[in-house]
């Protein structure tokens, strides 16, 4: 007649050892008749199963602040309005080229052929800019992403291209090059 004291022989686990990093948490004891994690009192231990909870479903993301949506969308706003105003100045480019001359006393400006293409091409660049910012910003804020650094980029990228149409459009008048280039 077996003892009533004796314990019964230890199960053994069907389940192939664990390889490297795949050990349960600290804590945590394998009970074939249980689904849930045990303390060693026997009862469900919460510090355990958030651990493991979080293991078989992936690692738990940080949820984006609530800031961050209206923030990335009241930076698009600004920089549509930035973009429209970009785009008005190097339309007035010339114009204030004109300026210069007058002021100067250089004479009258007559702008360079490649002038009208630089400027349309500068806004058109600008546009794009803006609805590239404007996509990439939209869709990490459909993913539940950080988006607000994004139209900050697309800001600076903005303001190199306008300074860089301004620039090639500015160099394209060898009278007001060589005036500013006088010592």
């Amino acid at each position: 007649m077996p003892s009533e004291n004796v314990p019964d022989s230890p199960r053994r686990d069907p389940r192939p050892q664990p390889r490297y990093g795949e050990l349960a948490p600290e804590g945590w004891s394998w009970d074939p008749g249980v689904t849930t994690p045990r303390s060693t009192t026997g009862g469900p231990n919460p510090a355990v199963s958030a651990p493991l909870l979080g293991t078989l479903t992936g690692p738990a993301k940080p949820a984006v602040p609530a800031w961050d949506r209206r923030v990335t969308l009241g930076l698009l706003a600004l920089g549509l309005a930035a973009t429209f105003m970009s785009i008005g100045v190097l339309g007035a480019l010339p114009d204030a080229i004109q300026m210069l001359y007058t002021q100067s006393h250089l004479g009258t400006y007559v702008p360079d052929s490649s002038v009208a293409g630089l400027v349309t091409a500068g806004g058109i660049t600008e546009a794009i800019v803006w609805l590239l910012t404007a996509a990439a910003a939209i869709l990490l804020i459909s993913r539940r992403k950080r988006a607000f650094y994004v139209p900050v980029i697309g800001a600076v990228i903005a303001l190199v291209v306008i300074f860089a149409f301004m620039m090639v459009v500015v160099t394209t008048d060898p009278t007001l090059i060589d005036f500013y280039s006088q010592p």
